[in-house]
């Protein structure tokens, strides 16, 4: 069973040195997968990527070459794209600086298929959300400035945002 949780690294380009960068990034944080699910792009079969996934034990899935849009992991990029996307023209910024609150978001949303969220999933609790800092804050207030309450504010209709968004989409 797959968590679905997402990640994403921004990248300069799609070579294999870059994945692999990017990939050691993730598992730095998550530890080595046993199983990684791939499209056929030359980045993900070339030589060196290859003998990296066969060095760490991590048998390798490609999708079909004749339906690479039943990946799993090409659905998520258009769905982080369909997102950033209603975040960027909302927030006037770049993608990357919207890319932590829509992966946020994306992980605290509670998936049909498993009955929990990604993070439940793999960290074995809900996160504390800026719903949940701000939960906090009515029911245990403290001197706060108004404009802390105000971007916590922020957060969660954002995060409310792209959880109702990729609900609409998943």
């Amino acid at each position: 069973m797959s968590s679905k949780y997402p990640e994403a690294i921004p990248v300069a380009d799609i070579n294999s040195v870059s994945v692999i960068d990017a990939l050691l990034e993730v598992f730095s944080r998550m530890g080595f997968p046993r199983e990684i699910q791939c499209d056929n792009g030359t980045s993900f079969t070339s030589q060196l990527t290859t003998e990296f996934f066969e060095r760490f034990g991590i048998k390798v899935t490609h999708s079909s070459v004749h339906h690479p849009q039943s990946n799993p992991v090409e659905r998520f990029h258009r769905t982080l794209k369909r997102l950033l996307k209603v975040l960027c023209l909302q927030s006037g910024e770049d993608w990357e600086k919207n890319l932590p609150a829509t992966l946020l978001a994306l992980c605290t949303v509670t998936h049909e298929s498993t009955g929990f969220s990604p993070s439940e999933l793999v960290h074995g609790k809900k996160l504390r959300t800026p719903e949940v800092l701000l939960y906090e804050h009515w029911v245990n207030p403290q001197e706060s400035e108004s404009s802390v309450t105000e971007y916590v504010f922020e957060l969660v209709n954002r995060m409310r945002r792209c959880q109702d968004f990729w609900r609409l989409n998943e």
